[in-house]
């Protein structure tokens, strides 16, 4: 089997269909599951041990921050040259040195201006760290990490409901051009950045559904109301968008009746606005073809109606109308759907 694989690389390589460096990513032998776990839990073990080993004396003997930034500028360099080289174990360990790193400068910065600057900071630095050959799980995590500075730095309601569907229409779009991006050079980059995104702007609009329940007063403001109303007309113009760009195949009639049919959903499912940005990432992920992100927003979905069905702000009755009136609804987009492509062949 591996004969074979290397073979048909290279014959690829030959026809230039692919070039040298996918060639030699296809002839690579990946090693089982469970194995890169093990791995990858050694790895982390013997890099905290290492690390403590390292930055516990230094940080305790001295007190000034150039001593700190230059080691903290050291263990990026040596996670950037760990990078360079193939084996799972030293990838896994490049990677707590790079974060160790990461944090040691950030809370230097810290130490000499502050909350806002190194929170700045973080985000500059993840973003030039984008471009070394750290692999892509130390770009998931600085990525999410950058996410978390931004969003601490919001105090308003309003502009983090505006932020969170941001993030949603944009991770819809990365994964509606995922053809378009795939083959390009930097494309694992766009990937982990995909799919950071795409999980912010899940959990960003489960929050947003469940402001009336969480105290985010001290936080947020005193918005709420107003920012529960910018979640929902913002989900709703997303999800009607994703429809109307998906449908854009069909014939004017049928697009006519799904942009219809989603424009009646999103009156009747306008308080439930975490499911419909959810909605909206499942549809795209569909046609993005990732089938563990659609599984992922299809329990965001599942966690959406369960927390809309047990709100108090409405009776159970009322919950339970539009819930029936949603699914006949859906049960006619079902039908059309099928008309539509038994039309087709």
């Amino acid at each position: 089997m591996n004969s074979e694989k290397i073979l048909t690389s290279e014959l690829l390589q030959q026809a230039d269909i692919i070039d040298e460096a996918q060639m030699q990513q296809l002839q690579q032998h990946g090693s089982p599951w469970w194995l890169q776990i093990l791995q990858g839990i050694a790895a982390w073990i013997a890099s905290l041990f290492i690390i403590s080993a390292f930055i516990g004396p230094i940080l305790a003997v001295s007190d000034g921050s150039t001593i700190k930034a230059g080691v903290a500028v050291i263990l990026l360099a040596g996670s950037i040259w760990l990078a360079t080289r193939r084996q799972e174990f030293v990838q896994h360990l490049s990677v707590a040195v790079a974060l160790a790193g990461q944090g040691l400068l950030v809370y230097t910065l810290y130490e000499l201006f502050n909350h806002v600057d190194s929170a700045y900071a973080c985000v500059v630095i993840t973003a030039l760290l984008l471009l070394s050959p750290l692999n892509q799980l130390h770009q998931r995590l600085s990525i999410s990490i950058a996410l978390i500075c931004l969003l601490s730095l919001l105090h308003s309601a309003t502009v983090v409901a505006l932020g969170s569907n941001v993030l949603a229409a944009g991770a819809i779009l990365l994964w509606c051009s995922r053809l378009k991006w795939a083959g390009i050079r930097h494309a694992d980059k766009l990937k982990s950045l995909l799919e950071v995104t795409t999980l912010a702007g899940l959990c960003l609009a489960l929050m947003g559904q469940c402001l009336p329940m969480l105290d985010l007063s001290d936080w947020l403001g005193n918005k709420l109301d107003v920012a529960r109303a910018l979640y929902s007309a913002l989900g709703s113009v997303i999800l009607i968008s994703t429809v109307f760009w998906l449908s854009r195949f069909a014939t004017v009639p049928s697009r006519l009746a799904l942009i219809t049919i989603t424009t009646a959903l999103c009156v009747l499912l306008y308080p439930a606005s975490g499911l419909l940005v959810s909605t909206a990432l499942m549809l795209a992920c569909f046609y993005g073809g990732s089938t563990r992100w659609i599984l992922l927003c299809l329990l965001s979905m599942l966690v959406a109606i369960s927390q809309f069905y047990y709100q108090l702000q409405l009776n159970l009755l009322h919950k339970s109308a539009i819930l029936a009136l949603s699914g006949l609804v859906l049960l006619a987009a079902w039908w059309l759907l099928q008309r539509y492509q038994r039309r087709l062949a």
